[in-house]
């Protein structure tokens, strides 16, 4: 899993981190109270991980793409359609006049530059791999050629050459990730080591300017950017925001008008039902269990598919997390795309794998004919986070009912170390998250090619390799076809070969000030979309 997602969109149901006291909030104040769920660890576009940094970088800084105040993907730095050669390998990209908070001009060069060190294997960044889809990207990612040789260049001040390894038809949702936002060359390498560790050591060309934080603290401001191109259209003159642990102190400081948002727990969700405060919103956020294929018991695909039969998804949803997760029995989670015929994915391509109690067992009896054992036990790794203890507690209690002879043990750990264990290949099975960067299936269904630097279920299958090669290549500017080879793939992923057990796409519960307008969540996880909030 990309560690970002896992370290903090697996955490949706509780806040992170002590509350200083806060003043109460204004009567029709231009300053928007927020919480976070833990503190930025990096402002360097290239070298952050959690949910949210990428939060603060998406505040401060704009790439080629963006969202738009309907989260529909909207022009950012690019004026106008770029030029596409026939192959649709090559785009030409015409940058707007804009400018950086020190005044300089945004250049092409300034996306050379981020691409670049984003790719170059001594920026050790854990988002690198997004450099695969520009041409040479794996190549210069793993050392093999020189940063020149990535697919990027600078035409002129305002002319982006971008190549790509094969068409991508996602292009433009792809460039609104934070990793591709541009770095100012000669700021970034006046700062050195520095750049992004404070507030102070990075420069905005986005809706705001990020204050106040120091490289550890747990509050910080989005002061608005009078240099932004687009500054007429952000109406908040700040954004306060403060880290907070308990979701019961998050109620309280909501209740004493404190703060204006703020994620909520599920033990705090009853004595908000049925007020307008309470907001609750499916996301593209996936909960799953990742198998190791290649364990001496979990490589055997019968019990795989045991498992993943065995446990009550509706049950979990509704009685234990009750924050608008809903049941999924794909890879791919609902309203996330659509077919070239307008249908959603996930209602086109079918239920995939299913709780089924006596398919099960069924699976089960046949694991142990192959297996030669009457009983096994297996090792479930989970977070240390409250969500992540009860949704492993809930699937041992299942599993354990509904197979006789399966004993699962909890392993709660950091998150890190959960992670650090899964890329290792040292665990049985691991309880994660998973959210997409961009609105494409193929973001879900390349993580478990062989080769892939994520596919911790250690999932080795020539023929589904072959399938997502023709996806990403002869397919990809045929529509119809690469669809239906997307879902091909997913059946034999999930449904034929049970790679991973998919649990729940997870829901987001928070509170919202009546008197505040214009807040969108990304519509790939909690994070916060400043630009168009409003404070009445």
């Amino acid at each position: 899993m990309h560690y970002r997602r896992g370290i903090v969109l697996g955490a949706l149901a509780f806040l992170l981190a002590a509350v200083t006291a806060l003043s109460p909030v204004a009567a029709k104040s231009e300053v928007f109270h927020s919480t976070s769920n833990a503190t930025i660890e990096s402002l360097d576009s290239t070298k952050y991980a959690l949910a949210v940094s990428t939060e603060a970088i998406k505040a401060y800084a704009e790439g080629l793409y963006t969202y738009g105040e309907n989260n529909q993907v909207t022009a950012g730095m690019v004026k106008g359609e770029p030029q596409v050669n026939a192959a649709k390998t090559v785009y030409t990209f015409t940058l707007r006049d804009a400018k950086w908070s020190n005044g300089a001009a945004v250049t092409a060069d300034d996306f050379v530059y981020a691409w670049q060190r984003l790719a170059n294997p001594k920026t050790a960044s854990s988002n690198a791999y997004q450099i695969d889809l520009i041409k040479n990207g794996a190549a210069v990612r793993e050392g093999k050629k020189p940063v020149s040789d990535l697919g990027v260049k600078a035409l002129s001040a305002h002319k982006l050459q971008v190549t790509l390894t094969q068409p991508a038809p996602y292009l433009k949702q792809y460039l609104t990730g934070a990793p591709f936002v541009p770095i100012n060359r000669k700021y970034a390498e006046a700062q050195g080591s520095k750049y992004g560790t404070s507030a102070k050591h990075v420069l905005a060309n986005g809706p705001f300017i990020v204050k106040g934080w120091t490289g550890t603290n747990d509050s910080w401001e989005y002061v608005r950017n009078p240099n932004y191109w687009d500054a007429k259209h952000v109406k908040l003159t700040k954004a306060t925001v403060q880290v907070v642990k308990e979701s019961a102190t998050a109620a309280n400081l909501f209740d004493d008008k404190k703060i204006d948002y703020a994620v909520l727990g599920d033990s705090n969700l009853q004595r908000y039902t049925g007020k307008q405060v309470l907001h609750q919103e499916t996301t593209p956020t996936i909960g799953y269990i990742s198998v190791n294929n290649q364990r001496s018991l979990t490589k055997n695909r019968h019990l795989r598919l045991a498992l993943a039969q065995a446990f009550n998804k509706k049950s979990l949803t509704k009685n234990v997390l009750k924050d608008g997760s809903v049941p999924l029995n794909g890879l791919i989670p609902t309203n996330f795309a659509k077919s070239p015929s307008g249908q959603d994915y996930r209602k086109a391509t079918g239920q995939l794998l299913t709780y089924s109690p006596a398919k099960a067992k069924k699976n089960w009896q046949l694991a142990q004919k192959e297996l030669n054992k009457k009983k096994v036990t297996l090792e479930l790794l989970v977070a240390d986070t409250p969500q992540a203890k009860n949704v492993g507690e809930y699937l041992q209690g299942q599993i354990e009912k509904h197979l006789a002879g399966v004993t699962i043990t909890i392993k709660s750990v950091p998150v890190a170390q959960r992670i650090a264990a899964e890329k290792a290949g040292k665990y049985d099975l691991a309880f994660g998250t998973w959210a997409p960067d961009y609105a494409d299936p193929i973001d879900f269904l390349s993580l478990y090619r062989s080769s892939s630097d994520l596919n911790f279920s250690k999932y080795t299958n020539s023929s589904y390799d072959k399938q997502l090669t023709a996806i990403n290549t002869s397919l990809a500017t045929k529509e119809t076809q690469r669809w239906q080879a997307m879902q091909a793939a997913e059946k034999q992923l999930i449904q034929q070969d049970a790679a991973l057990a998919p649990v729940y796409q997870a829901g987001v519960s928070y509170l919202q000030r009546t008197n505040v307008k214009g807040l969108h969540l990304s519509p790939f996880g909690s994070i916060v979309n400043y630009k168009y909030v409003t404070v009445k």
